[in-house]
């Protein structure tokens, strides 16, 4: 989303929120904004919720989130879903505007419940009959479980739902519809689906001291690939210590996780471990010149004494805060870094996309972690007209007014310090890709890179070999899901 439509976004919803009390939003007026870097004003019309659906009444039912907790958000906000009052908190706040407003326009009752036995939860509500929850938030691989036990519905089959429109990831509605179905979604109703994406940031005290240049323009000019981050990555390298040995006290050119390093680097590049057709044939993906061409590049830069790699996940915390402490021109980490550890930063830093293989790659590409969730609406519901307008309706004013404030309130204002991190993080959202083959992963065979990078080995073919019969079945299972009778 471009900064226009964020501000447009952002006029819509102060004036939603002023009529949020006893009456549904009002449509949003088409005011004309302009960039703080344009000179002509832009006109761009905001749909609301109550254009899109109209005023209904649902005999004020229950419409009931089965959000998660999860402890790697650490102290983010829980209140994603809904909250019972405003407290100040813009966030908090926000939220309470937006499901009121939902409640007023369409006359139910929106709660959340957080759980973090999602899929046992939602299992024995199944097979109780029972409609307890109406959507459901919860790890990716949870969600995957889900949809593999017949326990989610078709969004293309939900009334009044449209998975094409701009309030629901595009990446996701691409990469997870097969045979015109799709079970799996995100937007931004559950805020910290932004949060979790992969991050690249750099350190701009350490750059200038490394004549590092012009990292932005690299970027805007369709240079920014892997050879030249690696170059750079390498410029900087210090024993600060003295001991003979790299370790956490001394000064490096990136600090990376197995995960961040193994996985948000290689899709970055245009890694995909299978390949779906429209018919439901698939190739698995893994095993080609160009991916053992990444995998070359990536042992080479993760085994130079320039690169400080952690393997442990459980440790991931620990480079944050080394980058916060200016111990990297380079981090590779995840979003929810910036408002968790880089707040008291002394250092400035930029926020910027991991690169491209080449300067052949048409987009810059942002893989949310593995450690994020999927929105799914149960199999079974008591009511699916009124479920499906109550999620449609969330999620316009989740993108007209909780996205704008989590972009304008936490990183625009707090976090992103200078204009062209702004520019960056538009980047990053409009290149953020949601894979089949991650989502219904088999772990053995998507997870080969990082595996491979974890222990310095550039043998692809040899392990894509030995997994490829049970990974051919894993993915031929998945797919004849989407092509079985419904019930």
């Amino acid at each position: 989303m471009k900064k226009t439509r964020i501000i447009a976004a952002l006029l819509a919803a102060q004036a939603l929120f002023v009529s949020c009390g006893s009456t549904a939003g009002t449509e949003g007026t088409n005011d004309s904004t302009a960039n703080d870097s344009d000179t002509t004003p832009v006109t761009e019309e905001v749909i609301t919720a109550e254009k899109k659906l109209g005023k209904r009444d649902y005999g004020g039912k229950t419409f009931t989130i089965l959000g998660r907790e999860y402890a790697k958000l650490g102290n983010l906000p829980s209140y994603e879903f809904d909250t019972e009052s405003e407290n100040g908190d813009i966030i908090n706040d926000t939220v309470y505007q937006r499901n009121r407003a939902v409640e007023d326009l369409l006359n139910v009752k929106i709660t959340a419940i957080q759980n973090t036995g999602g899929v046992t939860a939602i299992e024995n509500s199944q097979m109780a009959g029972d409609g307890a929850y109406n959507l459901i938030w919860q790890h990716v691989n949870d969600m995957s479980s889900l949809f593999q036990k017949g326990l989610l519905s078709d969004y293309n089959e939900m009334p009044d739902i449209d998975i094409t429109k701009e309030w629901w990831n595009q990446l996701a509605t691409e990469s997870l519809t097969i045979n015109g179905r799709c079970y799996l979604q995100m937007n931004y109703i559950p805020f910290t689906g932004i949060l979790l994406s992969h991050s690249l940031y750099f350190n701009k005290k350490i750059a200038e001291d490394n004549t590092v240049g012009d990292i932005y323009s690299l970027i805007r000019d369709d240079k920014w690939d892997f050879d030249t981050f690696a170059s750079l990555v390498k410029l900087v390298s210090s024993d600060v210590d003295g001991n003979g040995v790299y370790d956490e006290n001394d000064k490096y050119g990136l600090l990376c996780s197995h995960g961040t390093s193994g996985i948000a680097f290689p899709v970055a590049m245009g890694t995909k471990p299978i390949n779906v057709h429209a018919d439901g044939s698939f190739e698995l993906t893994m095993n080609t010149e160009r991916n053992q061409s990444i995998l070359e590049k990536l042992v080479s830069l993760t085994t130079d004494n320039s690169v400080y790699l952690l393997t442990d996940y459980s440790r991931e915390n620990e480079l944050a805060v080394m980058f916060s402490n200016g111990k990297s021109l380079f981090y590779s980490g995840f979003l929810t870094d910036s408002y968790q550890f880089f707040r008291d930063m002394d250092n400035d830093f930029g926020l910027i996309p991991f690169p491209k293989y080449d300067n052949t790659q048409k987009n810059y590409i942002t893989t949310v972690t593995g450690g994020t969730g999927l929105l799914g609406i149960p199999k079974y519901l008591e009511d699916r007209e009124m479920t499906g307008a109550v999620i449609e309706a969330l999620a316009i004013e989740s993108l007209n007014r909780v996205y704008p404030v989590i972009f304008e309130t936490v990183f625009d204002n707090k976090l992103l310090r200078d204009d062209e991190s702004r520019e960056m993080f538009d980047l990053i959202m409009d290149g953020l890709e949601i894979d089949f083959g991650r989502t219904f992963k088999y772990a053995a065979y998507s997870d080969l890179i990082p595996d491979l990078v974890a222990k310095g080995s550039t043998d692809l073919s040899s392990a894509a070999a030995a997994q490829e019969n049970a990974a051919r079945e894993h993915y031929q299972t998945i797919i004849d899901l989407f092509f079985q009778s419904e019930e």
